[in-house]
């Protein structure tokens, strides 16, 4: 079939210039099937062969053009071999049209059929033919994408060529200076080295790649190619430690560019010989030894940089790990430590203490090579460090050898871990070690006895080092220190000296250190200080509080000892449930206490049945047994809110771990006991129906496809409750746990039936009752709307209809304008994704984007009396609606923002400047419209009365408008100093704190600085 007309018109065009969407209508020929590729390229045979170079190009490119194109499988196997050899043959044409034949050559080596051998001819052709370092830094990148396609998917071919091909290709890179280019030349080279024999050319190829070594690149602000200096400095690095073959060059130049004086090269090649000692093994290493000591040690006795610092140290590791890993080389490593430590001796001897911090990090870094080192060097330092802290008369400086013999401890622990570790020199300096430790116990200074305790968590650590006489004799300190020690950050100390303990000696800690706690603990008042008139003071000894947060702490490793804590703990809380409010702080604490151990064992199999079929099952039980035998709740710990919601914490925690086939109705019967406990009906008292707390965190906490019994009464009670009980934390909670359950059901008509009654009660209470009535129904309401809204049920329009109309209502207009708050904000303890809620993606965008117009429409119609309803909605969109989807809204709201800050609400004062503190930073150009009018009304807010929190986010507001554009901004400098000078007199200290940031803030405007 012969070619149409209008496609040799469509080529002359593009050949003479003229149209350059020549190229894409031969394209839709072909892919059309209207023309054939060998169509195209017997239409372009006289261009090709014209005797006018511009012509014979415009043709190449045309063709080049068309091939990227296509599908890669179009054309058979002849056809690619055909266009390979033109392509080859056209680069020894003009240089003007090498660009466009590597370009087409970049395509076929793309093309699936491409024939056996044509791979290796286009490689040749390319390396004799093209001086690759004179072309454009496009076309250099496509000889590299030649390379790179060839070696991924030709590279036996490739092989043939063997060394050949690795001289080319030092040619074609030899010289690059493009990052783009040089991030994908350098990972070419490490495939040169792994796939062809380069060992003749290895000191060249090294030449070639090492000439970029360290990289100084720095990109432009805002570069579009997004080339980093670490991509450069991770690629060449790799390049440097691909074959040991590079090492007899590469260490010679590394040692040279340790002594620069640039810390980014010097930090650049101690990361690369980290890279590169593994490789280059001990064969190469060894010879630079006590160089590479030599600059580290400089860098960590100078201390220019703690990053350099470290890059040393890590350096000095690695290159000992190399050679301890080579038995061969045990007398040269041998050598070498001795000659350390006679260095670093009179360092660690020296009596001012004046260079043992970094003489002890250098041998630190050292013994965590391997546990041969390790053993080495603790034989080395143990008895210096034991006879430095003997000689030393003052506390501070017996602290310093305490600390650097903690240090030390600690490299042990973490390197000596497996029993069949070498511990010679550490059990034969044992008793020396463990007498300072214990002996610095009973000294009065706090920062020695935390050393310490450190020092012994990392002793204790230590598999079968202590005996028991010794482990015992700890822990009877650890109990003294734990019972007594009144110093927050020594007993943290102590607390992880005790859970090194537990994790280690679970039976130790089991029958000696925790009865010694619950005999503390079971003590009927807690020691306080009393004055010369006898009246009680401050505690001068540990709290009740302080001992549970250590059994806590002890609650971890062995599963046994988690249950017998765990158990003890319940037992501790049942024994305190009926006391009276003077043990308010110590049933917090031990609901806390329980917490942590849940929330710490919940990923342990055993201790999860045990909370699962055991704890859960007793803890509900306890509040709600003294739900029911009490007569005056009022002065019942259990019945306290702050304490019951801990309780319930536990509870949902523990929730969340169940599996749908988890039987909760034993739990669910706890709340119903025929004659004494009614917790879901309207008449029963607070102390019963305030429980629905802890019906909500099971039931709500459970998975969606758990089966809930007697779903659908649990709604019906739980609405009653929500709207008729007139205690507050019962119908907050049963609200609350109404609308966790309506989110969770499964989509149909059984639940769409249920909500339409919900809709209809809470209706009905809304019209006709009291004040109150009307206020628990609309709580209810935005529950249900915000479990609607997360599931995103159709039902939800029509929730949130009602409550925008409610917007112009006096009483109930700023509940309404709350209920954006509580729709959109995450509570930790209903509908979160940890409690399994159903919550789609993008709920926050939705909503905004559907109430927007709405509230903006409603403001500019209302009058003035309920504008502040709908700033007071609008502000809560603002400041929790996801700052991507607000920024393209903003411009028109900013008007809005500046009127909130003008109405008598504190509640919309403090949200807006939340908002604003936030936009500008994020939206600086548009705040920066508004400032005129936004820096009054904010200044002015600083010094609002009623209420701190507004005045601490009006300063931050303030202090945060500085860094808006400079000649916005700078007109007002004078007046927002004297404005904020009055702040500095607050009667507030944490206002006068922001107060002083945000004027130095505003004094610093102007300055080079600012």
């Amino acid at each position: 079939m012969a070619a149409p007309m209008w496609l040799s018109e469509t080529l002359e065009e593009y050949i003479r210039g003229e149209k350059n969407s020549g190229i894409s209508a031969v394209t839709s020929g072909i892919h059309r099937k209207e023309i054939k590729l060998v169509d195209v390229v017997e239409q372009l045979g006289p261009y090709l062969t014209s005797n006018e170079t511009t012509i014979r190009a415009r043709g190449v490119r045309l063709l080049a053009d068309v091939l990227h194109q296509i599908p890669r499988d179009l054309l058979n196997e002849n056809e690619v071999t055909l266009l390979s050899a033109f392509f080859c043959d056209r680069l020894q044409d003009h240089h003007s049209i090498t660009a466009h034949t590597l370009f087409g050559l970049l395509a076929v080596s793309g093309f699936a059929n491409l024939a056996a051998g044509n791979a290796v001819k286009i490689i040749q052709g390319i390396f004799k033919e093209v001086q690759v370092q004179t072309l454009t830094q496009v076309d250099r990148r496509s000889v590299y994408n030649i390379i790179n396609n060839f070696l991924s998917s030709r590279l036996a071919e490739l092989q043939n060529l063997g060394s050949e091909f690795v001289y080319g290709y030092m040619q074609v890179m030899d010289g690059e200076k493009d990052p783009r280019n040089l991030v994908l030349a350098f990972q070419l080279v490490q495939l040169v080295i792994r796939d062809f024999p380069f060992a003749i050319f290895a000191e060249e190829l090294f030449e070639v790649t090492a000439c970029y070594f360290p990289i100084d690149f720095r990109p432009a602000p805002n570069d579009p190619h997004g080339i980093t200096q670490e991509q450069l400095i991770l690629a060449l690095r790799a390049c440097l430690a691909a074959t040991p073959k590079f090492a007899q060059y590469c260490l010679p130049m590394l040692m040279e560019k340790l002594s620069s004086e640039l810390t980014s090269a010097k930090l650049d090649t101690y990361q690369t010989l980290i890279a590169c000692a593994p490789v280059y093994g001990t064969k190469h290493i060894k010879e630079y030894m006590e160089a590479i000591w030599s600059y580290c040690r400089k860098e960590v006795f100078i201390g220019v940089s703690d990053e350099l610092e470290q890059a040393a140290l890590d350096t000095l590791r690695c290159v000992i790990v190399t050679m301890a890993t080579d038995v061969t080389c045990k007398h040269e490593l041998t050598n070498f430590l001795d000659n350390v430590f006679k260095e670093c001796e009179k360092h660690i001897n020296e009596p001012g203490l004046r260079l043992i911090h970094p003489s002890s990090r250098l041998l630190q870094a050292m013994s965590s090579a391997s546990e041969t080192v390790c053993d080495k060097v603790m034989g080395f330092v143990l008895p210096l460090l034991t006879q430095q802290f003997h000689k030393q008369t003052q506390t501070s400086q017996r602290r310093i050898v305490v600390d650097i013999m903690c240090g030390f401890l600690g490299i042990c622990a973490i390197t000596l871990t497996s029993s069949g570790s070498p511990r010679t020199s550490i059990q034969q300096h044992k008793d020396a070690i463990l007498k300072i430790l214990l002996s610095v116990l009973g000294e009065s200074n706090p920062q020695i006895h935390q050393s310490a305790l450190g020092a012994l968590s990392h002793l204790v650590s230590l598999p079968e080092l202590l005996n028991e006489e010794e482990l015992n004799l700890v822990s009877e300190h650890l109990i003294k220190i734990s019972t007594t020690e009144a110093d927050e950050n020594t007993r943290k100390a102590c607390s992880g000296a005790l859970q090194s303990l537990a994790e280690k000696q679970p039976n130790l800690v089991k029958d000696k250190v925790l009865p010694a706690l619950w005999k503390e603990l079971n003590t009927d008042t807690e020691p306080m200080e009393v004055d010369d008139k006898g009246d009680a003071m401050t505690s001068h000894l540990v709290s009740h509080s302080d001992l549970l947060g250590d059994v806590a702490t002890m609650a971890t490793g062995d599963p046994t000892l988690v249950i017998h804590i765990s158990s003890e703990v319940l037992q501790h809380l049942s024994k305190l449930s009926k006391g009276s409010l003077g043990n308010h702080s110590e049933a917090l604490a031990t609901g806390q206490c329980l917490l942590r151990i849940v929330q710490k064992n919940s990923n342990t199999k055993t201790c999860l049945q045990y909370f699962h079929n055991t704890l859960l099952p007793s803890l509900l039980r306890i509040p709600i047994s003294v739900a029911m035998e009490i007569s005056d709740a009022s002065n019942v710990l259990l019945c306290q809110e702050d304490v019951l919601r801990c309780i319930a914490s536990v509870i949902r925690n523990l929730a969340q771990t169940l599996d749908s086939s988890y039987d909760v109705s034993s739990l669910l019967q706890q709340f119903q006991v025929p004659g004494k406990l009614e917790s879901l009906k309207v008449s029963s008292p607070w102390p019963h129906t305030q429980l629905v707390m802890l019906l909500s965190s099971i039931i709500c906490s459970l998975p969606r496809d758990a089966a809930i019994p007697n779903w659908e009464n649990h709604v019906k009670d739980l609405l009653v409750l929500a709207t008729q009980h007139t205690h507050r934390i019962t119908h907050e909670e049963a609200a609350k746990c109404l609308a966790g359950l309506l989110n969770k059901y499964n989509t149909g008509s059984e639940l769409d039936n249920v909500i339409e009654h919900v809709k209809q009660e809470l209706t009905q209470c809304g019209n006709t009752g009291d004040e109150q009535s009307k206020h628990r129904a609309l709580s209810a309401w935005i529950w249900v709307t915000k479990a609607l809204l997360l599931r995103s049920h159709p039902s939800f329009n029509i929730f949130l209809t009602h409550l925008l109309n409610l917007l112009e209502d006096e009483q109930l207009g700023p509940l309404a304008a709350n209920s954006f708050r509580v729709m959109l904000c995450e509570y930790e303890d209903i509908l979160n994704p940890s409690m399994h809620a159903d919550i789609k993606l993008m709920f926050k965008q939705r909503l905004f984007l559907q109430t927007l117009p709405k509230i903006v429409e409603g403001f500019n119609k209302t009058d003035a009396a309920k504008k502040k309803h709908y700033l007071q909605a609008l502000s809560h969109l603002l400041h929790y609606v996801p700052r991507q989807v607000l920024l393209s809204e903003l411009p028109p709201l900013m008007p809005l923002m500046v009127q909130s800050l003008t109405q008598d609400d504190s509640a919309l004062y403090l949200s807006t400047l939340e908002t604003l503190h936030s936009l500008t930073a994020d939206a600086p150009d548009i705040v920066s419209q508004h400032v005129d009018s936004l820096l009054p009304s904010v200044l002015k807010l600083t010094g609002y009365e009623p209420s701190m929190k507004v005045r601490i986010a009006a300063l931050k507001s303030i202090g945060a408008m500085t860094s808006l554009p400079h000649h916005v901004v700078f007109p007002h400098k004078n007046s927002v100093i004297r404005g904020l000078g009055l702040r500095l007199d607050d009667r507030k200290r944490l206002v006068r704190k922001v107060a002083v940031a945000a004027r130095s803030e505003w004094f610093l405007l102007g300055t080079s600085g600012k």
